[in-house]
Parts: C-alpha cells; structure tokens; sequence
C-alpha cells in the first residue's frame, strides 16, 4: 500500500486502508512527473546509498565517500578540501550515536533540476557524542540509465558540545540556544528544542505593560519604532527594550537586550524577554530578534 502526499499541494492520495498492512508514505516534489511514483525497490536503493555515504564519512574513508559525489559536486568540492572538511568535523562531534531520517521527498525530471533525472531528498538529523545538536539534508541523484545514486548537494547544521558550552559560559545559555535554533532553520522538517520556559531573567519586572509603563519613563530614553516594535533605548543602562506591536502574534510581549561587563575588559550580550502568547510563536520572536541582530545583538558609542 502506498500514501502519496504530493508536496506544496497539500494533496493526499490514500488507497482504502488494511488493518494488516500500515501505509508506505511516498512524497513527492510538486512538478514532478506525473503520475510517477518510485518503487519500493528503488526507495531501498536510496536509503542503502544514503546510509553507505554517511558510513563511509564517518570511517574516515573519504576517498570512497568522494567517489559517490555526482561530477559537478566533485569538481565544485575536491578530494583534499573534501577531506580535510569532513575530517575536522569528524574530529570536533566524536562518533556517532544515532541518525535519523526525518523525511525522504522523490522528483523526476522536476522543473528547474540542473540535470535530468530522479532525485531523492534526505532530510535528517544526527547526535554525535561530542554534538548533540546536528541536522541537515542530502540530495541524491540517479541519472538516466544510471545503476546508482550519486551525492548531488550536502548541507549539514551542527554546534558541537564544547562550542555550545563556550557560547553559554560567554554569554548565556539561552544565548547558546539561540544560535543553534537559528542554525536548524536551515533543517527541513527538522524541530529543534525549546527555549526555557521562562526566558526573564535580567528584566526587572512581572509584566509587559509594568516594563513599558516604567522604561518609558527613564530619563534619557530615546523612542523609536522599528518594523512596528516600539523601541526603547536607554543608553545610560546599556539596554534596549523592544516591544511588539498589537499586530504581532507574540502581543504582548517585550524583549530586553543589554551588555553586561565582565571582567575589565570585556562584555558579554544579554537576551531576555517577558511574553505572554503562545510558546511557539514567543520563541519564533526571540528567535527573530537574535537573528536580526547577529547574536551579539547591542552596540553602542562608547
């Protein structure tokens, strides 16, 4: 039994159910052929290519795993840099504990594919024992009277544990968070984990409108309004108060971003925010802020 979900439709395609037989879920890109559908032999056959090529990467045997490339990605990508790559991302995420396929799309012939041919799409994600946090996708491509699957593109996210310790001990551990949930946007169908329930720590008050009532008070305060927040900056205290407009799905809500010193010559960026929405839509604002502002998200005149 096949269940083909046609992606970007939102088209479903389900023949009648059996109790004994679960359904095999078959996605395809929007554009592909019609009416093509990738058989169960050929699914195996991608996955054992898939699983092949990570193997050999993580044995360290790159000439092999080079050898699998498509030509245009081998010439774009040498066996030396190749290597040396892999290598020191082998070295820096230790070896691996568990990978998982998170989703397997098929094309045939898809509008705009560079080359003819049927293509697989692993997105996935992986925990190493030195880099729990990793994510990625893998295009494959079988050509036309072709016997095998050749790697046509790879894009790997990843934040090994000792990066991500040193982001929270520089910064905050919520900061750590932030860069490794803005990495992962570049995973599909990959969920990274949650920020903290409580993301308040450093603002000084119990609700958004006592933050705005009291800040907007401050001598000094400079007022602005940025793609609708309203933006407080007090410069005496090195901070700045953004906060949602009635329009934003995380209203109310106000984010705090400050530099603390640390030492004598140095400074740490601060994140915080008070959110009283949904989860999911507070975290995609804290989300937002951190990635228009670059991680190290305050700077001022000295």
């Amino acid at each position: 039994m096949i269940r083909i979900v046609v992606l970007a439709l939102g088209l479903l395609v389900s023949p009648p159910l059996l109790a004994q037989s679960p359904p095999r879920e078959v996605n395809i890109q929007m554009g592909s052929e019609a009416g093509w559908v990738p058989s169960d032999t050929l699914e195996q056959q991608a996955r054992a290519a898939f699983d092949r090529f990570n193997a050999l990467t993580e044995a360290g045997d790159y000439p092999a795993a080079h050898a699998m490339l498509s030509d245009s990605f081998a010439a774009a990508y040498p066996l030396a840099r190749f290597g040396e790559q892999r290598e020191e991302g082998r070295i820096a995420r230790g070896a691996l504990v568990s990978r998982k396929v998170l989703q397997l799309t098929w094309a045939k012939d898809p509008p705009g594919a560079p080359v003819p041919g049927i293509f697989a799409v692993f997105d996935s994600s992986a925990r190493f024992a030195q880099a729990e946090r990793f994510c990625g996708y893998t295009v494959l491509h079988l050509a036309p009277g072709a016997s095998d699957f050749r790697v046509m593109r790879i894009e790997e996210n990843g934040l090994d544990d000792a990066t991500f310790a040193a982001i929270a001990a520089q910064h905050s551990p919520v900061q750590a968070l932030l860069v490794w949930r803005l990495l992962a946007r570049s995973c599909p169908n990959f969920t990274p984990e949650p920020l903290p329930a409580d993301l308040s720590a450093g603002i000084e008050y119990t609700s958004v409108a006592e933050a705005r009532t009291a800040v907007a008070v401050r001598p000094g305060i400079d007022t602005r309004t940025i793609n609708g927040w309203t933006v407080l900056t007090d410069e005496a205290a090195r901070a700045i108060w953004s906060f949602a407009p009635e329009s934003s799905p995380a209203y109310p809500a106000v984010i705090k971003r400050w530099v603390d010193a640390v030492g004598e010559n140095a400074s740490a960026a601060r994140m915080a925010m008070l959110c009283e929405g949904d989860k999911r839509t507070c975290d995609a604002a804290m989300d937002d802020m951190a990635l228009k502002n670059g991680f190290t998200p305050v700077s001022f005149e000295q």
